[in-house]
């Protein structure tokens, strides 16, 4: 968080260029507004001196030409603020700098072709207002006010003491000086609020999103723990109740406990995919990364699963080279593994196949291929497999899941800088493949 919003303390802009264009793109309509208000006001001050001039003087040619000319040049560039959209926002800035040194320029040439002693404090005091304005209500960028504000000071006391010299408007550098440094610092406070103020309000809505996100873990885990947990509980609760009332002869107890057995296995897994699962969302993994013999690893996966294995005959083939290593965390590749092993068990009919191959895949990477020849799935299903289904799977022997498993595969095979894709046809079954980093010898 505090490296997204770091920032450069004197220029205040932020390091990242994309919260930086965040930040642009979230003051756009103020900085546009606070420019066009500018150019209203420039315009409306304009006309309203045109004719103070002609009421308190006689018609002075140069001053009429120099406002009107401004008032109608500032209409102009006010128009063109409204063909600004916010993917430009640069635009904003652009032409109030524009603006800036226009007006500024122009009451220079305004100054230079007067002739009347009384307009020695003319240009300092236009400045003045100038460097207010540009600090505080253009909405311009610090840096850019900076600059500007900089410009014109400097060519002040430059104009003065080489151009157009004046004791009177040379005793009004002083005054300019404070007046600049001022308005620099307020321009700097200002823009520093509202860079503070985005940053605030960013990490209140990832605060907000944080909270959402963890109320819907919640209402997954409650609805998953209610539906899949719950049966098997009620159901073995419902027997057990059967045989001791003695409605159930100890054979007819001794063949459903074989069901029941699966039903707990199954549940006894998806209790560890919740606990799993919570842990990653809650609180977050601690991955620690370590040497895995992928051959003992699926070996001792297929003794886990021997009694489902032998329940539906079926006959699972390891052909991984006994050397082949990878660089990952033991308990989320354990996971990992285990559920889809645990998938291909529950879609693979009576008498099927799995087999688990690997080979090199680039030069540090290895894949792991695991196939069954189970019912396969449609396209929309493939599509959304790494989600929480609403609509609970059922496997061939209906086992049921709520896709919680596979969402911790895709999670944890790329917490340990993996990637892992499936292909599948209904009715042919269905091909894992998982690429690890390689360790090698």
């Amino acid at each position: 968080m505090k490296k997204l919003y770091q920032y450069n303390l004197f220029l205040l802009w932020f390091k990242k260029p994309k919260t930086e264009e965040k930040f642009n793109l979230s003051c756009f309509k103020e900085d546009l507004y606070s420019l066009r208000f500018v150019i209203i006001l420039g315009t409306a001050l304009s006309i309203i001196f045109i004719f103070v001039d002609i009421i308190r003087y006689e018609p002075d040619f140069i001053s009429i030409l120099f406002r009107g000319g401004m008032g109608i040049v500032l209409l102009m560039l006010g128009g063109l603020t409204f063909l600004f959209k916010p993917e430009r926002y640069k635009l904003t800035q652009y032409m109030g700098i524009l603006i800036a040194l226009f007006v500024s320029s122009l009451f220079f040439l305004h100054y230079h072709f007067n002739d009347d002693p009384t307009f020695d404090i003319f240009l300092s005091n236009i400045l003045m207002v100038l460097i207010f304005i540009i600090s505080t209500i253009m909405g311009m960028r610090f840096r850019y006010a900076l600059l500007v504000n900089s410009i014109n000071f400097l060519g002040y006391i430059l104009y003065i003491e080489n151009f157009n010299y004046s004791m009177i408007a040379e005793r009004q550098i002083s005054q300019l000086f404070v007046v600049y440094m001022v308005g620099i610092l307020a321009s700097y406070i200002l823009e520093r609020q509202k860079m503070l103020s985005f940053i605030n309000k960013n990490e209140l809505d990832l605060e907000v999103k944080k909270v959402e996100s963890l109320n819907t873990v919640k209402n997954k885990l409650f609805s998953i723990i209610s539906h899949d947990l719950r049966a098997p509980i009620v159901s073995l609760k419902g027997i057990l109740n059967l045989y001791q009332s003695n409605s159930l002869t100890e054979n007819e107890f001794k063949s459903i406990t074989k069901d029941l057995e699966e039903n707990l296995n199954n549940s006894s897994i998806l209790l560890d995919n919740l606990l799993a699962w919570s842990k990653s969302q809650l609180q977050g993994l601690e991955i620690k990364k370590t040497e895995i013999n992928l051959f003992k690893k699926f070996e001792n996966l297929k003794k886990l699963f021997k009694n489902q294995l032998k329940s539906k005959n079926l006959f699972i083939s390891i052909d991984i080279n006994e050397n082949d290593k990878v660089f990952a965390d033991r308990e989320t590749i354990q996971i990992a593994f285990r559920n889809i092993i645990s998938n291909a068990i529950k879609f693979t009919p009576h008498g099927g196949e799995i087999t688990v191959k690997s080979k090199p895949e680039a030069e540090d990477k290895i894949s792991i291929c695991i196939k069954d020849t189970g019912m396969g799935m449609s396209p929309k299903k493939l599509k959304n497999l790494f989600h929480i289904n609403n609509e609970t799977l059922i496997g061939t022997s209906d086992a049921s899941g709520a896709g919680i498993g596979l969402l911790l595969v895709k999670e944890f095979i790329e917490l340990n800088d993996g990637e892992v894709s499936v292909e599948s046809t209904l009715g042919e079954g269905t091909t894992f493949k998982i690429v690890l980093p390689l360790i090698k010898l």
